[in-house]
């Protein structure tokens, strides 16, 4: 493998975006609150306007973890342009192809994602939601300083199996971080 890029798709990549995005719906269905079949139904002009959206950076990132043309992964984020919701970012996807797993392609996407989240001056913290089983993402997300904060029991459904979600968040402002009662110094990533 060559080196592997993390870029945002432009508009006129939209199928290898929706590729990416089906191949992660099919591959990790317990891991999306969408579902292949639906997603797959979805017209072009749906698919055009998310990663024109996303490469707008206005209130949407998308990046792709890419080699030789090829997406090995995708991270994605939201926030609110809402006064009282805008210090809030929320990650909605986050996958890294089976094959290319353990490169460390899911800390580059997310530092990137982070680091982009950083550059808006709005956003003071980024949460998400994981699968409960899905121990190596939540793992991953610890090691980037994502804390536990909650619990939402048999929230998804998935081929009558049902699964729990962790919310987790990390904040991006260190002042922050001493409203929880840590200073900078006692934090460590």
């Amino acid at each position: 493998m060559t080196d592997i890029s993390i870029i945002a798709l432009h508009p006129s990549r939209w199928p290898e975006a929706r590729a990416l995005r089906l191949e992660a719906l099919q591959q990790e269905p317990t891991a999306f609150a969408g579902s292949c079949e639906e997603e797959q139904a979805f017209a072009d002009e749906i698919w055009i306007n998310r990663v024109t959206v996303a490469f707008a950076r206005d209130s949407n990132i998308a990046l792709y973890a890419e080699s030789e043309g090829k997406q090995l992964g995708m991270v994605g984020a939201v926030w609110s342009n809402r006064r009282k919701q805008r210090h809030v970012a929320e990650v909605y996807s986050f996958y890294v192809s089976p094959a290319m797993r353990g490169q460390n392609i899911g800390t580059k996407l997310m530092t990137a994602l982070l680091d982009e989240l950083a550059a808006q001056p709005m956003i003071e913290k980024v949460r998400l939601m994981v699968t409960s089983s899905h121990e190596a993402a939540i793992r991953l997300y610890q090691r980037m300083s994502f804390e536990i904060v909650g619990r939402a029991a048999r929230e998804l459904k998935v081929n009558g199996c049902d699964y729990d979600l962790y919310y987790m968040e990390r904040r991006l402002i260190l002042g922050l971080d001493s409203l929880n009662g840590n200073s900078a110094n006692e934090k460590s990533e």
